[in-house]
């Protein structure tokens, strides 16, 4: 299932972020490329985090705490370090573009990864 999750999660990034290059003609300016580089890391983000909870989620209360809390400080790191690289470095990404474009996708990743987490619970609880 963590396959198919992980498929989603690309499928989704792919698609919005190819339509919104080709409406803009291109990867040529800094704006584009901070859409892309938001994209790109809420997918990374939201397909570890959901990985580290499918590995988890068998395992005792403990550890399944423990890999919610490193998800969510990890993925707080990774994302707040390449946002201040991004705003010390212009030229390259634009930062605003980076991080609306973080934040959109990492809002839906959120409702996507609750939807599978929940089933995924479920299909536990039931045996199948």
């Amino acid at each position: 299932m963590i396959l198919r999750y992980a498929a989603l999660m690309l499928l989704i990034a792919a698609a919005v972020s190819g339509a919104f290059v080709a409406w803009r003609g291109g990867i040529a300016g800094p704006v584009e490329r901070g859409v892309l580089l938001g994209a790109a890391l809420a997918s990374l983000g939201a397909i570890s985090g959901m990985a580290l909870l499918d590995w988890s989620s068998g395992r005792g209360q403990t550890q399944f705490f423990g890999a919610l809390m490193l998800g969510i400080l990890g993925r707080l790191a990774v994302f707040g370090g390449v946002l201040i690289v991004v705003g010390l470095r212009r030229g390259a990404f634009d930062l605003v573009a980076s991080a609306v474009s973080l934040l959109g996708f990492y809002v839906v990743f959120q409702v996507l990864e609750m939807r599978f987490a929940l089933r995924q619970s479920a299909g536990r609880r039931t045996g199948g």
